[in-house]
């Protein structure tokens, strides 16, 4: 039986009527990505396969779009700034869309300069994607792992994979069993063998019509 906190983590921030359009990028074949990391973090591990997995995906559908690791930011001086901003942005809990009353990105974020920056938070929070910049550019905050779910690492695996996912231009699809479900039932990523949750065919679709040729 799920408990009230199971429930909890079954939730995935993203206000996904502001997920990325096919306008914003089309034509933009390679996604500078920059992970800040705390030191010795399983989920840098667990970051670089969800890559993968995508640029597996993206190539399989033929697309030019590739998510390209551009640097790793091991305990960086920004790391206090970037733990308040996600913070800010999970207290919205999804129900303020980017607009000019949300809270500013810290300079140091925008210093990154990556397309995509996956922040690996020390926090208790539920794991997000955040458009900035018109959705050119996403902010992603990934929870802590000393605590469920991301204790187990498919889970960890499959929820970075699922904010990336929303990073791409893919929205919440309702189907638990998979990679883009929302809500989530994160037990349903355990397993001892690594996996990744499957992309459905319209999704698929969908990245064919964002990313293809004109």
């Amino acid at each position: 039986m799920r408990t009230a906190s199971a429930a909890l983590l079954a939730v995935t921030l993203l206000p996904v009527s502001h997920a990325a359009s096919a306008s914003d990028q089309n034509g933009a074949r390679d996604r500078h990505i920059v992970i800040v990391t705390p030191p010795d973090d399983g989920r840098l591990a667990a970051t670089r396969e969800a890559i993968d997995f995508w640029n597996e995906t993206l190539s399989g559908l033929q697309l030019d779009l590739r998510l390209v690791e551009d640097r790793v930011l091991v305990a960086p001086s920004s790391t206090r700034k970037l733990e308040q901003y996600t913070r800010q942005i999970w207290n919205l809990a999804g129900r303020t869309p980017p607009s000019a009353t949300t809270p500013p990105p810290p300079p140091e974020l925008d210093a990154l300069e990556g397309d995509i920056v996956v922040f690996l938070s020390n926090q208790r929070i539920f794991s997000f994607a955040w458009p900035r910049a018109e959705r050119r550019k996403f902010f992603i905050g990934i929870q802590t792992d000393t605590e469920e779910p991301l204790t187990y690492p498919n889970v960890t695996r499959n929820v970075i994979a699922h904010e990336l996912g929303h990073a791409l231009g893919l929205e919440h699809n309702g189907r638990t069993t998979t990679l883009m479900c929302g809500p989530c039932e994160h037990f349903v990523y355990r397993s001892e063998v690594p996996l990744f949750l499957p992309v459905t065919p319209a999704e698929h679709a969908r990245l064919r019509l964002m990313y293809g040729s004109p």
